[in-house]
């Protein structure tokens, strides 16, 4: 087990996940401090969820980015694109990505090109036959639907997940259609061509059912951690 308070970041690509829970039982206070902009922003949100799971997402990147920068984590602020993608004004060639989702966080750090990174949740039921006419590719939707019935939802979190992954990394987000990437598997990785970027994706299972997904440019060395 990682103990998130021992984690640090030194260079090239790592992707660190957590239960929201454990960033406040790992970090002190002042290791995951948030500068004013950011806590208000967060602070907007209704949905406690949200907040609760958004604070710990943001605590994880100000502890990975003050020990690496040698900064106060409460003194790093982000600026957003016109997609709302963050990235450190100072350090352009750092490249980070975040996500939160089901009680889990995750944060994504590279040194060497753009990074995207996805945590899912399994808790909550999905109606996943649908909406995967809405995310999947027609050829995708083909396979999908000739799958079993008891394997389509794990089947389906798990290219939702690569996905968005993908997605946050070619900086499009959710305005590009899901439905119009289709990630080609290669072993248990995927591909993607898109954006100007050659793209590789993998994913794991978490210890509840969660997906995590992270997506790097090229042939990159990941250092996956998760933390439980």
């Amino acid at each position: 087990m990682q103990d998130l308070s021992t984690l640090a970041y030194v260079g090239g690509t790592l992707v660190a996940a957590a239960p929201a829970g454990c960033v406040a039982a790992d970090l002190p206070p002042d290791r995951r401090a948030l500068p004013p902009d950011e806590a208000a922003r967060i602070a907007r949100f209704l949905r406690p969820q949200d907040r609760h799971e958004r604070k710990a997402a943001h605590g994880l990147l100000r502890h990975l980015l003050g020990g690496h920068l040698g900064r106060d984590p409460e003194t790093i602020v982000l600026a957003r694109d016109g997609n709302g993608r963050p990235f450190l004004p100072d350090r352009p060639a750092l490249d980070l990505n975040l996500s939160h989702g089901g009680g889990w966080v995750a944060v994504g750090l590279s040194a060497a090109g753009r990074i995207g990174v996805d945590v899912e949740g399994s808790v909550r039921p999905v109606d996943w036959d649908g909406i995967a006419p809405v995310f999947l590719h027609p050829a995708e939707l083909d396979a999908y639907r000739g799958l079993p019935a008891g394997a389509r939802a794990r089947h389906a979190l798990e290219l939702w997940s690569v996905k968005e992954a993908f997605l946050k990394a070619t900086g499009e987000g959710l305005i590009a259609e899901p439905r119009s990437v289709r990630p080609i598997a290669d072993g248990s990785a995927w591909r993607l061509a898109r954006a100007g970027l050659s793209l590789r994706a993998d994913s794991r299972l978490l210890s509840d059912g969660a997906r995590l997904a992270w997506a790097v440019e090229g042939e990159r060395e990941v250092a996956v951690v998760v933390a439980v």
